[in-house]
């Protein structure tokens, strides 16, 4: 599993050279959305490339489920008991701030820990969910979860074309570990007003909000480089906030 991440291709090839604007240009549209068709749903398209990872096996014994009582989203442990996800997964009823910290829970397998404390991205606004390159939330747990689990924030931009894994708990297969694992970054690029992000070909559909991008580092082990924040209808495609964008503390 862990070699076909480092591995796999998309089918498709690299990107060229210096296509940042013109890519960033395209996903953009496509994220804002053409016409939907009724059978269309985020970040999937006519074929699933997801499949089944084991939740107990490194690196997806990082990958819980944060939920409030409206929302559950993809979680990933970056710390002893510090979580980070995507900042609209914590957005309360009425779309006018996050909820408090205290009415988070973080699951991961049959372990469960309360959230005592969480951070978010500069001027994020909730009504809007935007702007997309502060869609993101740190959380700090009661319990410490992470020992031997958690996995290190990247604090460089991934280069274009470099393999990558999705992994998310997401709601069309409740309590299976979905991950996409063939998949690249296509661009790094500044998307207008919502900021740099990191465009991606990845499956992810409802629920993959906030789950992390996984690529290999230099080390050979997993290093998180993107949390998912936005994903295209209808195709696999989306954007995620840089990872190096997110303060440690």
């Amino acid at each position: 599993m862990a070699e076909a991440i480092s591995r796999r291709g998309t089918g498709g090839g690299t990107l060229p050279a210096r296509c940042a604007a013109r890519c960033a240009a395209a996903l953009g549209l496509a994220l804002l959305g053409f016409p939907a068709l009724a059978e269309e749903v985020p970040g999937l398209g006519r074929n699933d490339t997801r499949r089944a990872v084991p939740p107990g096996r490194a690196p997806w014994h990082a990958v819980g489920e944060v939920e409030t009582s409206g929302n559950r989203c993809t979680g990933t442990l970056v710390g002893v008991r510090s979580v980070v996800t995507a900042a609209h997964c914590l957005i309360n009823d009425d779309a006018t701030a996050l909820v408090p910290a205290r009415e988070v829970v973080f699951r991961l397998g049959t372990r469960t820990a309360r959230v005592v404390s969480l951070r978010s991205g500069a001027g994020f606004d909730p009504g809007r969910e935007e702007p997309w390159r502060s869609d993101w939330a740190v959380l700090t747990l009661d319990t410490p979860l992470g020992e031997g689990r958690a996995l290190r924030l990247a604090r460089e931009a991934p280069r274009e074309g470099i393999a990558l894994a999705l992994p998310g708990w997401q709601h069309d297969r409740p309590g299976v570990l979905l991950a996409d694992i063939g998949c690249r970054v296509i661009v790094m690029a500044t998307f207008g007003a919502q900021g740099m992000l990191v465009g991606h070909n990845c499956a992810g559909t409802l629920g993959s909000s906030g789950a992390p991008l996984l690529a290999r580092a230099d080390d050979g082990g997993f290093v998180v480089v993107g949390v998912q924040a936005k994903a295209a209808l209808g195709r696999p495609l989306g954007v995620a906030v840089p990872a190096f964008s997110i303060p440690l503390r």
